[in-house]
């Protein structure tokens, strides 16, 4: 791998984020439906009592948000799966981890962190929470970057060789050409290589300067993050809107919008909202609490988790609800 994608990587995994979080309530509530199976994890890295309520809690329901959070909670690390519906907390859990997780946009499949950093390399199992007993694989993700294609069933990285790999999840592993920067919604392997976005061998978009950020929106556009300091959008590979960031944001990891017209920035303990011009809310430059958030996979709902409580905001509306346990990272799946 060349020397200038190596950067490349490094600077994406800088922008490409962890967070922090923590406690639990009680409850015996009816499970939801997902299939129950034993709990495997490796060792604990961080040493927490289990809470006798894992994989029973019950917080109360998000009206009119759908899918499911994906939480790595702060103190124990356990991994928690909650539908959102119901407020009902799926039975399967990681009942320890090193707080990092890597979960899919849909399924029941997750990637947590099992041990110390190797060098620049974090280890990691994959596990299907559906199905925690079985052996899904494990590797090492080169700047503990790591990313799922859109249907949960693949997930891409470089190993502490800086080898790419496509792993199809449980199955078959293929070597990559590069380090992977992002899936395309229709499954191929995305790569930045300087300026340009190169999916199959071909530039698909040329930014301003080196690209250190992909995100793929759900409405076909481009979010990116160009030389740390830069957040540029493009639809149709043609340039829509972009943002400076102010200094103290340079480099810091960005949560974007699903229509990447939006992003969020950790600002200590609370999370700042960009607009790059084209959100439909008007909250460019609100500041939120939480240190770490998610948004629905509409764009519609807001989900900050901090230190002992998870907030869900409505972002075209009034509705908030928070919960009473802390998140060390956060993924909104979809239904």
């Amino acid at each position: 791998m060349k020397g200038r994608d190596v950067l490349i990587l490094a600077a994406v995994v800088l922008i490409g984020g962890f967070a922090l979080a923590d406690s639990l309530r009680s409850g015996d509530s009816p499970e939801p439906s997902r299939e129950a199976g034993p709990t495997t994890t490796e060792p604990p890295t961080t040493s927490t009592a289990e809470a006798p309520e894992l994989g029973r809690e019950s917080f109360p329901e998000v009206n009119g948000a759908g899918g499911s959070i994906v939480l790595a909670q702060a103190g124990s690390c356990a991994v928690r799966e909650f539908d959102l519906p119901t407020g009902l907390e799926f039975p399967n859990v990681v009942a320890r981890s090193t707080c990092q997780l890597w979960a899919a946009p849909v399924t029941a499949k997750v990637a947590v962190g099992i041990g110390e950093p190797v060098g620049d390399a974090v280890p990691f199992r994959f596990i299907n929470l559906s199905h925690p007993g079985r052996d899904l694989g494990t590797s090492e993700a080169a700047f503990g970057f790591l990313v799922w294609s859109e249907d949960g069933q693949r997930a891409a990285w470089c190993n502490r060789r800086l080898e790419g790999i496509d792993f199809e999840v449980g199955f078959a592993k293929k070597q990559l050409p590069e380090c992977p920067a992002a899936y395309t919604p229709e499954g191929e392997v995305a790569f930045a290589i300087g300026a340009r976005l190169v999916v199959e061998g071909r530039p698909t978009v040329t930014a301003s300067g080196g690209i250190t950020k992909v995100h793929y929106g759900q409405d076909g556009s481009v979010g990116l993050v160009v030389e740390g300091r830069r957040l540029e959008r493009y639809a149709r590979g043609r340039l829509t809107n972009a943002l400076d960031l102010p200094e103290r944001f340079q480099g810091r990891p960005p949560i974007f919008s699903p229509d990447n017209c939006s992003a969020l920035f950790r600002a200590g303990e609370r999370m700042r909202y960009f607009d790059l011009g084209c959100s439909a809310f008007g909250l460019g430059g609100s500041l939120w609490p939480g240190h770490t958030a998610a948004w629905s996979p509409d764009g519609t709902w807001l989900a900050l988790g901090g230190s002992t409580e998870l907030t869900f905001y409505e972002l075209d509306g009034d509705e908030e609800v928070t919960w009473p346990i802390g998140a060390v990272q956060i993924t909104w799946r979809r239904s």
